[in-house]
């Protein structure tokens, strides 16, 4: 993984395997809410602030004070399904959000540290709001049949258009963060359940079992009835 210099990033709410991996290389603190990263004044100023939920007046909150205006804003869940949540963050600039497990991509690690270290510059808010909604779409609808054509059209704007600008978003191409989604689902379902092979492979999207085997192999290191073992 390529090196960067260290971050301070603060992670409002409670730990996660995020925060294990990031503390490898980077200064974090957790904070139990925003007031209290308040109350710390600039003894930790921060670059990066990951929340684990969608709170709009938290955002608010943020803008508002001098210091904190402008920092980056990560916002993870396992799961992204309610629309008026999006609604409500979509005027604010500099927010980007992320799978929780997605998030722990090396693609995306690395896009996020080139923001941080002024290399890459964010999206503005109108098109950082075509990826958000992109992402929001596949959460709700990655067990159905998609194209790049499909999700395209869900955002109104050509296919071409939407791969480019979700790529310079998230550092991950928008059918690869499709993939990993649906895998992160399936492999969920290998180790909770006893459903079928064929069964999970048609529930999260797959085109055919054989081809969600190949993906799974790839991506884990063992075919789906082997990580069943």
């Amino acid at each position: 993984m390529q090196r960067y210099s260290s971050k301070r990033i603060v992670f409002v709410g409670s730990e996660t395997r995020l925060l294990k991996e990031w503390a490898r290389d980077n200064e974090t603190e957790v904070v139990s809410s925003l007031s209290f990263l308040f109350s710390m004044g600039g003894r930790f100023i921060p670059d990066l602030i990951v929340f684990l939920k969608i709170k709009d007046a938290d955002l608010r909150e943020l803008r508002k004070n001098e210091m904190l205006k402008k920092t980056l804003v990560l916002i993870v869940q396992e799961s992204f399904k309610e629309e008026n949540n999006l609604n409500s963050i979509s005027d604010f600039p500099r927010v980007l959000i992320c799978n929780e497990k997605l998030a722990l991509e090396k693609s995306f690690y690395e896009g996020l540290m080139e923001i941080l270290e002024g290399k890459k510059k964010t999206l503005p808010v109108k098109t950082a709001n075509i990826v958000k909604y992109t992402i929001l779409f596949i959460n709700k609808n990655f067990s159905k049949k998609l194209t790049r054509k499909n999700l395209a059209d869900q955002v109104g704007v050509t296919d071409d258009y939407l791969s480019k600008i979700f790529n310079l978003e998230m550092g991950i191409p928008l059918w690869t963060y499709l993939n990993l989604f649906r895998l992160n689902c399936a492999k969920e379902l290998l180790e909770q359940t006893g459903i079928p092979v064929k069964q999970i492979s048609a529930q999260c999207g797959f085109e055919s079992a054989a081809y969600f085997t190949n993906c799974f192999t790839k991506k884990y290191g063992k075919s789906p009835s082997e990580f069943r073992l």
